[in-house]
């Protein structure tokens, strides 16, 4: 079983010229019933999206439409790096999985969210926005999630969007 990413160190080398064979392996690992065979799937993403960012950006796409929620997962989660130093290029791969309907999923969007806060603050309040304006259950999580680095930050932003998301949740 593959438990960390030294165990697949020689895949990873390989892939710094060509991370062709390295996607078919890793969609292997994010498709396993362990844990961290997934968790390994998506650290190779992030570490091969360092020197491929438009690679694992047309893999996660891809990946991203997949019927596997773990596939999904680790194509949001292969983001982490990319989405610090081009968020718009991962724009499109978050507007996808928005509004997934698997908690395993949005945790994972919310995270890349969070990733972009530091570098990137206007990018995260603007998307998070958009979301609000038409929010589903999942939406609303993740919006929550997401903003939860901002709160100090940026409170009266942060705090117009959770009220903009709190007023079009629905009344049972």
């Amino acid at each position: 079983m593959i438990t960390k990413i030294a165990d697949i160190e020689g895949l990873l080398l390989d892939a710094r010229r060509d991370p062709s064979a390295a996607f078919v392996r890793l969609h292997e690992l994010a498709v396993s019933d362990e844990w961290a065979e997934r968790e390994v799937a998506a650290t190779g993403l992030v570490d091969i999206g360092k020197r491929h960012p438009a690679r694992v950006l047309e893999v996660s796409a891809q990946w991203a439409a997949d019927g596997n929620p773990f596939v999904r997962r680790a194509a949001i989660e292969g983001l982490r790096g990319i989405v610090k130093h081009d968020p718009e290029r991962v724009r499109p791969i978050l507007q996808r999985l928005h509004a997934d309907p698997d908690k395993y999923v949005q945790k994972s969007v919310a995270s890349v969210l969070r990733n972009a806060t530091a570098r990137h603050p206007e990018f995260v309040l603007a998307i998070c926005d958009e979301w609000a304006k038409d929010a589903t259950a999942a939406t609303r999580s993740i919006i929550r999630d997401g903003l939860r680095k901002m709160r100090t930050q940026r409170p009266e932003d942060v705090g117009r969007i959770l009220e903009s998301v709190d007023a079009r949740k629905p009344t049972r």
